[in-house]
């Protein structure tokens, strides 16, 4: 009898053992589990508890590269042929989408970080100064809401530099500004009001203030460029036409350079035209491209590549001596061809070729440049997300600092090797 009760009371303990444990699970909260989004491409997946869509991608780049150059600091530095040892760069993307009334609502961020060795003679002025303090910054980072788009992200009036890992000398510049677009049946509107000061224009000083051994007064005005854009694509075809009206350019006029009789700085106004061709080639060979685009500038330097981002600048230093390239008055312009070829479905290769010329115009006693760069790359992917690259160009610059019995000419070349490999996420 003790037997049964025994049995009988361990299974009503186990009875309730069990019914309290589901009346347990019954009130446990729900796990918000990460949910893939699909409304705005691959990689994106929702951000918990929201209906914002999260995307990080990013990469880790290693790689060195040599060569030798008759212009700049580097000679400097570097008298003999150099080898510029390896270099290491991290970039950080950040993606976040979601559906408004208004439109799609994006924010992104590009953040990178480099090691302390530059990689060649093009280094933008921003690479060279991070890598030399091991500092993090923003490449790019911008909102938009429907048609309108804010930040700091490629200008409205580039074009591109081909298809090689080095470009020709083009525009190629990030600046701030705001940039409004309508698209419809294959065309694209855009226009965009971007800081003058990225493309390197002198602010205004005001009274006379020291630079160097000198005295200045004057200035920039201040007024941020306009640009606008047409672009068209259909099947195989795709072009743009783009326009800007600059304030990059001042003029130095009179004076001696001391503090009772300055010299006088005047702004100058400007123009740049320019227009792009693309054509994929896939009837010809699946995955080949050619590319051509060119650019004409008044008081517009930035805008064709005698200075900014991919520019002759980043070779030869200053116009003058001490006038930066980017605020020198007189007409410049480019040109670029570059053609892609894929051999495989993981290995292709790509030409470019460019030339750009400026005319001071009167200025710095009609100082002139003309420079040409060829560039040849081969890539390959052996796995997904690894890229590995070949990079090579030759650059000729050739300077002349007047007219006349005092006429005085210089030319100089640039060549430099690259190699790198890639992680991308």
């Amino acid at each position: 009898m003790n037997f049964k009760l025994l049995l009988l009371g361990s299974a009503a303990a186990i009875f309730a053992s069990g019914a309290a444990q589901a009346a347990d699970l019954a009130v446990a909260e729900p796990v918000d589990y990460v949910k893939v989004c699909d409304a705005f491409g691959k990689g994106f997946f929702y951000s918990p508890g929201t209906d914002t869509c999260i995307k990080v991608g990013g990469y880790l780049k290693f790689g060195t590269a040599f060569g030798d150059t008759d212009f700049g600091i580097y000679n400097k530095i570097y008298p003999n042929s150099q080898w510029s040892n390896f270099y290491t760069e991290a970039s950080v993307q950040l993606t976040a989408s979601s559906v408004t009334e208004f439109g799609n609502l994006t924010g992104f961020i590009d953040y990178r970080a480099q090691s302390g060795n530059t990689g060649s003679f093009t280094q933008s002025a921003t690479q060279t100064v991070n890598a030399s303090t091991n500092s993090a910054y923003v490449d790019s980072a911008y909102l938009s809401l429907g048609p309108i788009k804010a930040g700091r992200f490629d200008s409205l009036y580039d074009f591109g530099q081909g298809y090689t890992d080095t470009g020709s000398f083009a525009s190629d510049t990030k600046t701030d500004h705001i940039q409004l677009t309508y698209a419809v049946n294959g065309f694209g509107l855009s226009v965009s009001v971007e800081d003058q000061r990225d493309r390197g224009a002198s602010g205004n000083t005001g009274d006379a203030v020291l630079a160097g051994a000198s005295y200045y007064q004057g200035g920039q005005n201040n007024i941020p460029d306009i640009v606008g854009a047409v672009a068209y694509a259909s099947g195989i075809f795709s072009t743009k036409i783009a326009a800007a009206y600059v304030n990059n350019a001042v003029d130095i006029n009179g004076g001696t350079g001391s503090i009772a009789d300055p010299y006088d700085i005047n702004a100058k106004t400007g123009w740049a035209l320019g227009g792009s061709v693309e054509f994929a080639l896939d009837s010809f060979s699946a995955g080949d491209k050619f590319f051509v685009t060119g650019s004409y500038g008044d008081n517009a330097n930035s805008y064709t590549g005698i200075a900014g981002g991919t520019s002759v600048a980043n070779l030869t230093g200053t116009v003058d001596g001490s006038f930066v390239a980017a605020a020198a008055p007189g007409s410049s312009w480019s040109a670029l061809a570059s053609y892609k070829h894929v051999w495989t479905p993981s290995v292709w290769s790509a030409v470019t070729g460019g030339y750009a010329s400026y005319d001071g115009d009167g200025y710095f006693d009609n100082f002139t440049v003309d420079a040409y760069r060829g560039v040849f790359s081969t890539g390959w992917t052996p796995v997904t997300g690894l890229d590995l690259m070949l990079d090579g160009q030759y650059s000729h610059v050739d300077l002349s600092d007047g007219a006349g019995p005092n006429k005085s000419e210089k030319d100089g070349d640039a060549w430099t090797l690259n190699l790198w490999m890639k992680r991308t996420w």
